[in-house]
């Protein structure tokens, strides 16, 4: 086997590697427990009452039940560009 032919497989080998590595950190990094829209639309509706009270909107409880932090957009007339 040539030294050319070597540096081939060794490339081949890392760039495998490399990607094996990759999508084993994406599973692993991925939340277990992340709950779907539905799921959490669901809770929302069981509690709404107690949610309402609270001031937080479904859409606001769906995203921090996900796990997501929604960017809040500004009440209209508050001087702030939307």
């Amino acid at each position: 086997m040539s030294k050319r032919d070597m540096s081939k497989r060794d490339m081949t080998k890392r760039a495998f590697a490399a990607l094996a590595a990759s999508i084993l950190v994406a599973l692993v990094s991925a939340p277990a427990s992340a709950k779907t829209k539905a799921e959490c639309t669901r809770e929302w509706q069981a509690d709404k009452a107690a949610n309402q009270a609270a001031h937080r909107t479904e859409k606001a409880y769906v995203a921090e039940c996900r796990g997501a932090v929604a960017a809040a957009k500004p009440a209209i007339g508050t001087g702030q560009p939307n």
